[in-house]
């Protein structure tokens, strides 16, 4: 008895200590990428805005093989791709998962002269107060960034062949 007794009493502990260290994490998590393109913002704005060209540089998408463009948006059965609002460099989309999990994402276009244009791509997840999802969103930024480069690397690619 007094082993179980224990055995309640350190689990107890050990969730309330890892509630303590998990509300030092933030709430909401950034990972973001960038890269350099040889061409004017106009000519890669829709690259970007469009989602049918998603296909050509966008690993995500290019991961979902099945996925197909209907009423304006992404869908594949893991996931919704949604555009969002457009601003004068910035442009919103939304991903919806199939657990009806959403986050946001945008890219950011910074015209450097006349040919030249800075990427940046963004993912905005918020987590909750629960430990493992604040745990978990340590590990987006490895998950998420090597996919987010690659694709902003094929997007450079086909951004100056054209």
């Amino acid at each position: 008895m007094r082993l179980i007794k224990l055995a309640l009493i350190s689990a107890v502990v050990l969730f309330i200590v890892l509630l303590l260290i998990s509300s030092l994490l933030p709430s909401h998590q950034r990972i973001s990428r960038a890269v350099d393109i040889s061409a004017a913002p106009d000519s890669v704005r829709p690259l970007i805005k469009v989602l049918q060209n998603w296909k050509e540089w966008n690993r995500f998408v290019m991961a979902y093989g099945h996925a197909s463009v209907k009423d304006g948006r992404i869908v594949a059965d893991e996931m919704t791709i949604s555009p969002g609002q457009e601003r004068d460099s910035v442009l919103l989309f939304e991903w919806l998962q199939a657990s009806g999990k959403k986050f946001g994402s945008g890219f950011v276009l910074i015209g450097n002269g006349t040919t030249g244009t800075t990427v940046q791509w963004y993912f905005d997840f918020n987590v909750s107060w629960y430990p493992w999802e604040k745990f978990q969103s340590i590990v987006y930024d490895q998950q998420l960034g090597p996919l987010m480069q690659v694709s902003l690397n094929k997007l450079k690619e086909v951004a100056e062949k054209k």
